[in-house]
C-alpha cells in the first residue's frame, strides 16, 4: 500500500511541477535567512541552475546557520549501481544485489551492540546523513537507470513546504537484479534480488528559531534468491583448467544453489531529534534524541528443494566442519585431497533462521556555540532485545541494556579555511566499550585520529541454524588509527592530495575458511598510502584515486596491495550553463588477492583459498548530459570484457558480474 501510495503522488508530483517559469537574473535571487528561514515570495531564480536548501541533524545539533544547497551536478552520474557510488572500494560478487564488504577495516564509530549481518547496509539510506529540504516550492528529484540484462534501478525524493517554517519530504529507492549469476537470464523479476527503500521526514523551527524538530520514519527491505555462488567442482574434470571457467557463457554456468534458497532483511527505523534554546538561539541548547529501530533477518530453504541444495550445505554443515578441523592444514591445503563431507544426517522439514533485532535509544543532552566554539554532553541509554528462531525452536537471546555518556568539541578555523573536530562516548554499566577521535578537514590538511574499542556483534558470538551453529562469547574489538592527508587546492584547476593512513587492530573477528567465526588474538597492522588529485585544464578533467596497502595478516584479512581508479573526460557548458557534455572513460584497477566468499545462511563474508583473484582492469565508456535540470547517462560497460571475456574481474569464478553491456538513466529535478 505504502509503494502504491508512493507511485501515485509521484506522478501527481511530475504532472504538476514538470513546467518551470523563465529564470530571472543574479540581482533577483533571495537565499535563506542565516538565522533561520524566510518565505521566498519570488522563488522563480529557483528554476535555473540553482536548487534549493537543506540542512541534515549535524547542522543543527553543532549549531551551523548556512543551510547547504541541494546537488544539481551530475559528477559521476553514470556510477549508479552501489559498488559504482563508493568509488569501487568494495568488494561484490558481481551484481547490484550482491552484499558489499570494504577492502580494509575501518572504525565503527556506533558503540551500540549490533547484529553484525551489515553486507546490505550500502543499499540502506543512512538516516544520519537524511537530508531535510527548506523547499519553497515543491521539489521532486527523480533518478531511473535501465540497466544491461534486466539490472534496475527506480528511486526519488519529493519535499514541500507546509509553511514557512515547516516542510516535509518522501524518499523511494529501488534496485533490482533480475539475474541470477551462473544461470540463464530471466526478463521478470521473479527469480530477482531487490532492495527497497521508502522513508517520510519532517523539519520543523519556531518563528522564534528557539525550538526545532527533525523526524523520519525509513524502511528498508532485502529479498531474493541465493545463489551460492558456482559449483566449480561439477564444472572441472580431470582435463579443465580453472581458468576455462573464463570461456563459458553464463547459461553455461552452474550455481551451488539451483533454487529453492532465498533471503529476507527487514529494517524499520523511527527517528526524532528536537532541540530547545535556553540562552539566546545559541549559547546554550538542550536536546533530546530518540530512535527506536526494528531489524529482523530471516533465511529460508524450500523443503521440496533442499536436496537440490545440499552440495553446498554439506560442505559447511556442523558435522562436515567438525570433521575437517582433526586434519592436518598440509591435507586440508592440498588441492587433490579427499576431505571427509558429511551427508548422512537429516536437515528437517523446513530449514529456515530468523534473527530479530530491537532498540530503543534516548540521548539526551545540553550544547553550546560561542562564536567558532561548539561543545556538547550527552548521555545516551539503550534498551534491546533479541532473539533468534528455527523451524523447531524460539530463543530469546540474553542481551545487555547499555548507557553511554559523552561528547563532541568543534572549531571553526579562520577564513573558512576547516574546522577541528572531537568526539568521546563511553559505556558506564559493562566498561568495555568506548570511542574518542579527533580530526582536522581544513583548506590545506586533513587528518585525525580514532582510539576505540567496540562490542562483538550477536551473529559473532551466538547462531543456531539447521545448518551450522555456534556459541562462544567474543572479547570486544580494539582499533587505533591515525591519518594525514596534506591537499594542495588548485584553484579552477583542481586539488591534489596525498594520503597516509596507519591501523592497529587487535582482538580482530573474522571468518575462518569454514564460514565460522574466529578471534584473532595477535595484533594486525595495516598501513595505506596514496593519491587523490582532481585536475582540470581547459575542457579535459583527470581524476584519480591511487591506494598502496601493506598488511600484516592476510591470512585473517586479505587486502590488495594496489587499489586505483582513473578517469579522463571532457567537459564543457553550452548558453551560460544551462546546456552542459560531460563524457569519457571511467576506469579501475584491483592488484590480484584472494577474495572472500560469501556465505548466504549467516550473511558473512569468509576465507577462502581455493583461487586467487586475478588483478583486474576495468575501462567503461560514459556519456553524460545535461539540459537544464534534467540529466540523463549512457554507460558501455566493461569495453575489455568484450574484446577478450577471459580477462578481468568480470569474469573471475565465484565474482561473476555483468561483462560488456549499455546502461542509460535519467536524474530529473523538477520545481513548481
Amino acid at each position: 500500500m505504502k509503494k502504491l501510495l508512493f507511485i501515485i503522488l509521484s506522478f501527481l508530483s511530475i504532472s504538476n511541477y514538470a513546467f518551470a517559469q523563465e529564470e530571472k537574473g543574479e540581482d533577483d535571487k533571495e537565499k535563506p535567512n542565516s538565522e533561520g528561514v524566510v518565505l521566498e515570495q519570488d522563488s522563480s531564480w529557483l528554476k535555473g541552475p540553482q536548487t534549493t536548501w537543506y540542512i541534515k541533524q549535524d547542522d543543527w545539533y553543532k549549531i551551523h546557520f548556512e543551510e547547504h544547497m541541494m546537488d544539481s551536478s551530475y559528477m559521476h552520474l553514470h556510477r549508479y549501481d552501489v559498488h559504482g557510488e563508493n568509488g569501487y572500494r568494495y568488494q561484490t560478487l558481481g551484481n547490484n544485489a550482491s552484499p558489499l564488504r570494504s577492502y580494509w577495516e575501518s572504525p565503527v564509530y556506533n558503540l551500540g551492540q549490533s547484529v553484525g549481518i551489515t553486507g546490505y547496509d550500502l543499499y540502506a539510506q543512512d538516516v544520519y546523513d537524511w537530508e531535510y529540504y527548506n523547499s519553497y516550492v515543491p521539489v521532486t528529484d527523480f533518478n531511473g537507470v535501465v540497466g544491461h540484462e534486466n539490472r534496475g534501478k527506480v528511486g526519488g525524493k519529493v519535499s514541500n513546504n507546509i509553511s514557512p517554517y515547516w516542510s516535509v519530504g518522501m524518499l523511494f529507492q529501488r534496485y533490482s537484479e533480475p539475474y541470477v549469476v551462473g544461470k540463464d537470464r530471466v526478463s521478470n523479476s521473479y527469480n530477482a534480488q531487490q532492495h527497497t527503500g521508502f522513508g517520510l521526514n519532517t523539519r520543523y523551527e519556531s518563528e522564534n528559531n528557539k525550538y526545532k524538530l527533525l523526524a523520519s520514519y525509513y524502511q528498508y527491505i532485502h529479498e531474493g534468491p541465493e545463489s551460492a555462488g558456482l559449483n566449480v567442482p561439477s564444472l572441472i574434470n580431470e582435463d579443465t583448467q580453472l581458468d576455462d571457467l573464463f570461456r563459458l557463457g553464463r547459461g553455461q554456468l552452474a550455481n551451488y544453489f539451483f533454487e529453492g534458497a532465498s533471503s529476507f532483511k527487514w529494517n524499520y527505523n523511527h527517528h526524532l531529534y528536537h532541540q530547545y534554546a535556553l540562552v539566546d538561539t545559541a549559547k546554550l541548547q538542550v536536546f533530546h534524541e530518540f530512535t527506536r529501530v526494528k531489524y529482523r533477518y530471516q533465511y529460508a530453504n524450500s523443503a521440496d528443494k533442499i536436496s537440490d541444495n545440499r552440495a553446498y550445505y554439506d560442505q559447511y554443515n556442523d558435522y562436515t566442519v567438525e570433521n575437517l578441523r582433526l586434519l592436518p592444514d598440509s591435507v586440508l591445503n592440498d588441492p587433490n585431497a579427499s576431505l571427509p563431507i558429511a551427508t548422512d544426517y537429516e536437515y528437517g522439514d523446513q530449514p529456515y533462521v530468523s534473527l530479530e533485532h530491537q532498540y530503543i535509544d534516548n540521548k539526551l543532552g545540553i550544547k553550546s556555540r560561542l562564536g567558532p566554539t561548539f561543545w556538547s554532553g550527552f548521555m545516551r541509554f539503550r534498551y534491546q532485545k533479541f532473539q533468534q528462531r528455527t523451524a523447531e525452536d524460539y530463543l530469546p537471546v540474553p542481551i545487555d541494556n547499555q548507557l553511554f555518556v559523552g561528547g563532541d568539541v568543534e572549531f571553526l578555523l579562520p577564513k573558512n579555511l576547516g574546522a577541528v573536530t572531537g568526539h568521546a562516548e563511553f559505556e558506564m554499566l559493562e566498561r568495555d566499550a568506548y570511542n574518542i577521535n579527533a580530526k582536522v578537514d581544513a583548506k590545506y590538511l586533513k587528518g585525525g585520529f580514532t582510539v576505540e574499542r567496540t562490542l562483538a556483534p550477536m551473529i559473532a558470538q551466538h547462531f543456531t541454524t539447521v545448518f551450522m551453529s555456534w556459541n562462544e562469547k567474543k572479547e570486544s574489538v580494539s582499533k587505533q588509527q591515525i591519518y594525514i592527508a596534506p591537499q594542495v587546492p588548485l584553484g579552477k584547476h583542481g586539488t591534489f592530495e596525498v594520503f597516509g593512513e596507519l591501523n592497529n587492530i587487535n582482538d580482530y573477528i573474522y571468518y575462518d575458511k569454514f564460514a565460522r567465526p574466529q578471534q584473532h588474538n595477535d595484533a594486525i597492522t595495516y598501513s595505506r598510502y596514496g593519491t587523490r588529485f582532481k585536475l582540470k585544464f581547459g575542457n579535459i578533467q583527470q581524476v584519480a584515486e591511487v591506494i598502496y596497502t601493506q598488511n600484516t595478516h592476510q591470512d585473517v584479512m586479505p587486502t590488495p596491495d594496489v587499489f586505483a581508479t582513473y578517469e579522463i573526460s571532457f567537459f564543457k557548458e553550452f548558453r551560460d550553463g544551462m546546456i552542459s557534455l560531460y563524457t569519457g572513460f571511467d576506469t579501475r584497477y584491483i592488484s590480484s588477492y584472494y577474495g572472500m566468499a560469501f556465505n548466504p545462511v549467516s550473511q558473512q563474508y569468509h576465507l577462502q583459498d581455493d583461487y586467487k583473484t586475478d588483478g583486474y582492469f576495468n575501462v567503461d565508456l560514459f556519456v553524460n548530459f545535461k539540459m537544464r535540470r534534467a540529466m540523463v547517462f549512457v554507460r558501455i560497460a566493461d569495453i575489455l570484457n568484450l574484446v577478450d571475456q577471459t580477462s578481468g574481474y568480470w569474469a573471475t569464478p565465484g565474482y561473476m558480474g555483468p561483462g560488456f553491456g549499455f546502461s542509460y538513466g535519467v536524474r530529473w529535478l523538477m520545481f513548481e
